[in-house]
């Protein structure tokens, strides 16, 4: 007969030490996975996913050769593997970080045996820290966690490599090609390295007492790294060959001799501002009173979210089995470790962008130059909670507040990122419906960036995958160039005729502005795509460096069908939305375009059947003129009558448009009688 066994009931719940990825992974999934669904490609993610698709294994080794002349084999190697999905690129991405957080955790316990609770509550702050905010750049970034990865698992084989003497030869072996990988990927982790000692003599301490004898082992056992770190930082300072200039070019260094004085001033300063905000500011972030918003049902479910992910860190690290006493004694001593150790780190992980004259506040993505300094913020916010109190629990909550609020931020971000990307593939798609081929050596123009998160090339590099282009090319049918940048502030120069020509690495573009296409995109309130033609120069909606250069907008590179079958790569800009007013919008000018009226007015007819309908006047005007030509003139003027009522400003473009209509047309009673209505109503000036 089975007993029952009352005593299991009470026995407290413990969650072993080695569950501590799998939450660590679930704590990764619900700050940075959730919205991976809807994330697409953003910034640098754009030139690396075209010269996957044009390129290969040679347009990365080119491409790097600009600033990391051997930091593509990370692409060269899973590019043919992921290919041009952006949720295949977002889970590699994470992947990579929740590993790099494992790895983290792992080099830490062999640091410091006996303080697993402590170094576990440093990683989960880690794994979240909200100094970095870039996470849904998933390309890009899926290097910078391969470097950070490559750092720990390096820092941890040295470790063991002490510990473990039989297996010295073996973790050694690990440890320098791990850091070769790690440098030859980028500089920003360079600066942990003189961390390299200092954990060296923390773990030689139990067995080398005397301190003369064991700054000897910490040397000798110390100088391969040395001697590859100092063999890398020579090259990089004066024998590596970059293509152009040095992007990341150690100016700080070369002032420091030219202009000590005001040089060691401005560096001060600039160490203060990032150290405060990495520490402090970053938090601010998190919990900014404007984000707050009751009526908002994604800020609810967020908070839900952030909420649930506090209890659950609070709940699973109350539990956590340990050896170790409870709290921290008064007067612990290991307390200065990791204080000033992550102190150092800070500094030290900061170093490699303040020595190129780059702050982690300054720029859209300059939360990068922070990333390697997560790693001693995360050590020194630990080690400052653990000296100011010694009870745990309310340490354990305050952890689990401060990851609540991180993973809150985290999906606020990827929300802002969804939206970016939600407009830039309508963007695309409806390129793709207006223009189905553009002749190459077009140049696209704009009033300014027209997405967040991405930038001029990155939309250049989109808009080339979009259309078909030739294998191995390095030379780009297209180019983006944002009016009001740069040279383009004149637009007298891009009217009268001028060569457009611009070079990014092994990206080249070469058009005149003559053959150039003015485009229009804020899809605020329902508007769709516009690609201009001179009839805009008197739209009073448009920016004015819009409406400058309306005129030259050639519509003649907009082709019907491109030179071979082609389908937009889905898998790219994802599936092609449900036709809406957009769809109908954008057929229609490219029917007008053509003079295909009676396409244009079975459009309008279609849309207007399945309920859709035009938010700006403007977008019915290829409408307008497609039913008077096809002799549906009621319609005809019922649209103008509607346009005029939404955007009185077209008057003089309508009237334009009737006058054409009226010379091109034979006369009748119909037409006469619709025109004096129409002029009637809109007040034309005869």
């Amino acid at each position: 007969m089975f007993k029952f066994n009352g005593s299991l009931l009470m026995k407290p719940l413990k969650f072993p030490m080695k569950t501590v990825p799998l939450v660590l992974l679930l704590l990764c999934l619900i700050s940075f996975g959730l919205l991976i669904p809807w994330l697409g490609f953003y910034w640098d993610d754009w030139p690396f996913i075209l010269m996957g698709r044009l390129q290969g294994a040679r347009g990365f080794i080119e491409f790097f050769k600009y600033d990391r002349p051997y930091s593509g084999w990370l692409y060269i190697l899973i590019s043919p593997i992921l290919g041009s999905k952006p949720y295949l690129w977002h889970f590699f991405s994470l992947f990579l970080r929740w590993m790099t957080t494992v790895a983290m955790w792992l080099s830490l316990r062999s640091l410091w045996p006996g303080r697993l609770r402590e170094i576990t509550w440093m990683t989960f702050l880690f794994a979240i820290y909200p100094s970095f905010n870039q996470q849904p750049v998933s390309v890009t970034y899926a290097q910078g966690w391969l470097d950070y990865l490559l750092f720990f698992v390096s820092v941890g084989c040295m470790i063991q490599m002490v510990r473990s003497p039989r297996r010295f030869w073996i973790y050694l072996a690990i440890s320098i090609i791990t850091l070769c990988l790690n440098l030859s990927i980028s500089e920003y982790f360079i600066g942990l390295e003189v961390l390299r000692p200092i954990f060296l003599w923390l773990v030689l301490r139990p067995v080398y007492g005397n301190w003369e004898h064991r700054i000897k082992k910490v040397l000798v056992l110390w100088s391969p790294y040395l001697i590859v770190t100092l063999a890398y930082i020579s090259w990089r300072l004066f024998f590596v060959k970059i293509s152009g200039g040095d992007p990341n070019r150690p100016e700080l260094l070369f002032d420091l001799i030219s202009q000590p004085f005001p040089t060691l001033v401005h560096l001060c300063q600039v160490i203060l501002q990032d150290f405060s905000h990495i520490v402090l500011g970053t938090w601010y972030e998190t919990i900014k009173p404007e984000l707050i918003d009751l009526t908002r049902s994604f800020f609810l479910v967020g908070f839900l979210i952030s909420l649930f992910s506090a209890v659950m860190v609070a709940f699973y690290l109350s539990h956590l089995q340990s050896n170790e006493m409870e709290s921290s004694p008064k007067g612990d001593k290991w307390l200065h470790q990791p204080i000033l150790i992550g102190f150092i780190a800070v500094l030290l992980g900061s170093l490699p962008a303040w020595i190129t004259n780059r702050q982690a506040i300054v720029g859209l993505y300059a939360s990068r130059f922070g990333l390697a300094a997560m790693f001693g913020i995360s050590m020194l916010v630990i080690g400052l909670i653990e000296w100011f109190s010694s009870r745990k629990f309310p340490k354990i909550v305050l952890i689990s507040v401060l990851i609540g609020l991180a993973v809150n931020y985290h999906i606020y971000t990827a929300n802002q990122y969804r939206w970016s990307w939600e407009k830039q593939s309508r963007f695309y798609w409806q390129l793709f419906w207006r223009a189905p081929y553009i002749k190459p050596n077009t140049a696209i123009l704009s009033d300014g960036e027209i997405f967040p998160y991405v930038g001029i090339y990155s939309t250049s590099t989109g808009i080339n995958l979009l259309y078909p282009q030739p294998e191995n090319s390095t030379s780009m049918a297209y180019w983006f160039f944002s009016l009001g940048r740069g040279l383009w502030r004149d637009t007298e120069e891009l009217i009268q005729g001028s060569v457009l020509s611009e070079d990014f690495r092994t990206f080249s573009f070469k058009g005149e502005s003559l053959d150039s296409l003015v485009l229009f995109y804020e899809p605020v309130g329902g508007r769709c795509l516009w690609v201009l033609s001179p009839d805009d120069v008197d739209n009073d909606k448009l920016p004015k460096l819009t409406t400058d250069v309306a005129g030259i907008s050639n519509l003649d590179r907009i082709v019907q069908e491109p030179p071979k079958p082609w389908q937009i790569p889905q898998n790219i800009f994802g599936h092609e939305p449900v036709h809406d007013w957009c769809y109908y919008f954008e057929k229609a000018e490219l029917a007008a375009q053509i003079g295909d009226w009676q396409r244009v007015a079975v459009l309008g007819l279609e849309a207007e059947r399945n309920g859709f309908h035009a938010t700006d006047a403007r977008e019915l005007i290829s409408f307008i003129e497609g039913y008077a030509r096809s002799g549906m003139l009621s319609l005809a003027e019922q649209w103008t009558i509607r346009a005029y009522r939404v955007n009185p400003l077209l008057e003089s473009r309508l009237c334009k448009l009737w006058t054409t209509i009226e010379n091109d047309s034979p006369s009748s009673s119909a037409l006469n009688s619709v025109l004096t209505t129409v002029r009637d109503r809109i007040k034309c000036v005869p």
